[in-house]
């Protein structure tokens, strides 16, 4: 599952007057747990894997899709450094969950403060994705829910990804009205025909 293909970087909490202790404090909750998986806060020396799941999965949703500079070894570069930029900030450790099945992080879901101004949700699902294998046990719902909270949120889904689709709906988001051109949004030609359309809910 996805929320976006997260060409434009995170908004900074400074944008939205986020201070880190909240989100020291809430980092330091308990993790969810099930048989089969659990969501927790990303640790620090993670970044190398959360990487590689990130581009892995990239790959198994777009490959034929996206263009292949999505997931070479530029790509992947790109991606760690992202990476270990967002797991030195507390802030954005609080608002990402992971989840690991037998020791091993297999996805990860990250929400933030809205990009766009025409919106009035309390959150964004900047990213969600969850290994091919690992899809169908309820690990998505769980990371989604557990940053969420039931709260307001938006998000941006390529138009024809019919399961994501469906699994937003399912979790109360329905279609605003808005979408994009990633070529037109991204400048890169490569992906102009691309398009991505934004989907909302109200507090559950």
């Amino acid at each position: 599952m996805r929320a976006e293909i997260a060409l434009r970087a995170p908004r900074a909490y400074s944008e939205v007057q986020e201070r880190a202790a909240p989100a020291r404090r809430a980092e330091q909750r308990e993790s969810t747990m099930s048989a089969e998986y659990t969501i927790r806060h990303p640790r620090l020396h993670e970044a190398e894997r959360l990487a590689e799941v990130h581009i892995a999965s990239w790959k198994e949703a777009y490959e034929g899709i996206l263009p292949d500079q999505f997931w070479n070894d530029d790509a992947y570069q790109r991606r760690l450094d992202s990476w270990r930029q967002m797991l030195a900030d507390p802030a954005h450790r609080a608002r990402t969950r992971v989840t690991e099945v037998h020791g091993t992080v297999v996805g990860m879901a990250q929400i933030g403060p809205p990009r766009e101004d025409d919106v009035d949700v309390e959150h964004e699902l900047y990213m969600i994705y969850l290994l091919a294998d690992h899809q169908g046990n309820g690990a998505s719902s769980a990371m989604l829910e557990e940053l969420l909270h039931h709260k307001s949120a938006s998000l941006w889904v390529l138009k024809t990804n019919a399961r994501a689709l469906a699994f937003y709906r399912k979790h109360g988001f329905t279609p605003d009205g808005a979408e994009k051109d990633l070529g037109e949004d991204a400048g890169a030609e490569a992906l102009a025909g691309i398009v991505e359309i934004r989907m909302v809910r109200e507090p559950q």
